[in-house]
């Protein structure tokens, strides 16, 4: 992939794997704009191994939200064991997890752009496997927070590093479908969490959940270890494999003259990712360079100061951020106390609840965050204008909010569960298309420390405080509503949607000036659509998109 070098002032030409797509992209330089059309190139050109890699990250994902989103299941047994209240449970469900989660994050992530990205993400599946199996030991909240901020620190690392991997393995125009496809684990998680969760916990005990959920991630470790392949880093070179000396640029041109990929799918040998000897070796060797260099910590901090100066200086990104923490907040308070809502409110039993949210969660979740990344997807490519994405999921939005204001209100349970699905899945579209923005502001060597800023101030502020605030409510309400104040609490919770959505306004109108990829939307045989002359030019100059 070719690399500029300059964050804020250049661009970052995005490796995509097209197998015969036409695209041109368009990239700004240090002393203003270059046109020349350079062709995106996959970090992976076997397709085939693109799909297995994503599959991996899906399988990561859906894990990740498994381990996060299992409490909130089980608490109507922990509960009162624990004697737990409502603000205890946003805790355990919000803060415990998000606070070091959201700290530990743009760290990892910047260790993933100088480093690479296999050996954190196996690193990070063993540390929280580990930590869920130890909650089923705990004997008071004190101890289940405590492991809960373990298993935040462990997740920390992988959503950045699946995100950047995805940013180098598919340009514009395919990535917030890819990034839906990786995201779609959260529905997959959210489904299995509270599946399994309501369907073991009679028989085996909250305690007996937690130490089975721990296992799948062992598993998973092993898998990745075994199959996936670092493309090389853009990051600080003497970290990122190769000779100490000489760029990180350099080293990734002189890897993809090297790779050779033959046909055919995982996990077979004709699924092997491109690789040579050499780069194998400098690969395994990077690790121990960070543990031997002494600048290494110095070199990690200033990478991350120039990401943050760079984003900074994008109005576009600082108000889709506040978007999205805010809608993250509201979607995960939703998720965190609809079993509880449920339970108390419409008499469920635990078990029915977790059957009821795994399918609300699951079916019409993934098919929100897989409607998202399509629809946004087909946008981009249709008009040339990544706004489209971002109008899309605002317009998902503003339906959603007075309708989950209907769900909580409304007596009939089945009416209540029927509205809450389709809540979910207009939340849910959400889900891909800000992060393949986010990835369209920034150079090569800052994707995943940029995606670990994204994340941070997402389950930072709305992550944590979010099923925190509203459990505080459901407590406040609770001497007039008595034990139905959860009801309300959710009700008023959807006030914060209109916040929202007015920075993701504003996200969209900013975003002509911050978008660093800029593509060319052609034809089959490779002419550039010039249908509205008038406009077009400065669109295409603006949006990145790909041909259909």
């Amino acid at each position: 992939a070719a690399m500029v070098g300059h964050a804020g002032e250049t661009s970052a030409l995005l490796p995509r794997g097209g197998d015969g797509s036409s695209v041109e992209v368009r990239a700004d330089s240090r002393n203003g704009r270059d046109d020349a059309p350079v062709a995106f190139q996959s970090c992976y050109p076997n397709k085939r191994y693109r799909r297995w890699v994503l599959l991996l990250l899906f399988l990561i994902a859906t894990l990740q939200t498994t381990d996060r989103n299992i409490p909130a299941i089980l608490l109507p047994k922990i509960g009162p064991e624990f004697h737990m209240t409502d603000a205890d449970a946003g805790m355990l469900n919000g803060a415990a997890f998000v606070l070091i989660y959201a700290l530990a994050t743009i760290p990892l992530a910047r260790l993933a752009d100088m480093c690479g990205r296999k050996y954190l993400l196996a690193g990070s599946l063993v540390v929280w496997s580990t930590l869920t199996s130890l909650s089923g030991l705990s004997q008071n909240t004190t101890q289940l927070c405590f492991l809960r901020v373990g298993i935040g620190l462990g997740e920390a690392g992988c959503t950045p590093a699946a995100q950047s991997l995805i940013a180098v393995m598919y340009g514009p125009g395919e990535r917030a479908s890819a990034m839906a496809v990786q995201q779609l684990g959260l529905a997959a998680g959210t489904a299995a969490a509270n599946l399994l969760g309501g369907l073991l916990v009679d028989s085996l005990g909250w305690r007996g959940v937690f130490g089975v959920m721990g296992v799948p991630g062992f598993v998973l470790a092993g898998l990745l270890l075994l199959t996936l392949e670092d493309p090389p880093t853009q990051g600080l070179g003497k970290y990122g494999g190769g000779d100490a000396s000489g760029s990180g640029d350099e080293r990734g041109r002189e890897s993809e003259a090297e790779a050779e990929v033959s046909s055919g799918g995982p996990p077979g040998d004709d699924a092997k990712p491109p690789s040579s000897a050499k780069g194998k070796g400098s690969r395994a060797s990077s690790w121990s360079r960070v543990i031997r260099d002494g600048s290494f910590w110095s070199d990690l901090w200033a990478g991350i100061y120039e990401c943050a100066t760079h984003l900074g200086r994008k109005p576009s990104f600082i108000h889709l951020s506040i978007g999205v923490m805010i809608q993250v907040g509201v979607g995960l308070s939703i998720m965190a106390f609809l079993p509880i809502f449920l339970v108390r409110v419409h008499g469920m039993t635990t078990k029915d609840a977790g059957v009821q949210i795994a399918e609300i969660g699951g079916v019409f979740g993934g098919a929100g965050i897989v409607l998202g990344g399509v629809v946004g997807d087909y946008l981009v490519r249709k008009s040339g204008d990544q706004r489209w994405m971002l109008w899309f999921i605002l317009g998902c939005n503003v339906v959603a909010a007075p309708l989950m204001v209907a769900a909580t209100l409304v007596e009939s349970t089945e009416t209540s569960v029927v509205i809450s699905s389709a809540v979910v899945a207009l939340f849910m579209v959400m889900v891909g298309p800000p992060g393949a923005i986010v990835q369209s502001l920034v150079p090569d060597r800052m994707r995943a420390t940029a995606a670990g800023f994204f994340g941070v101030v997402a389950n930072l502020v709305g992550g944590s405080l979010g099923p925190l605030a509203i459990g505080y409510l459901s407590d406040a309400l609770r001497g007039r509503y008595g034990r139905e104040s959860i009801r309300y609490a959710l009700a008023y919770s959807m006030l914060f949607c209109v916040w929202g959505q007015v920075h993701w306004y504003f996200a969209g109108r900013a975003m002509p000036g911050d978008v660093l990829e800029t593509a060319v939307v052609t034809d089959e045989e490779g002419r550039e659509d010039d249908e509205d002359e008038g406009k077009g030019e400065e669109t295409r100059r603006a949006y990145g998109a790909v041909a259909v």
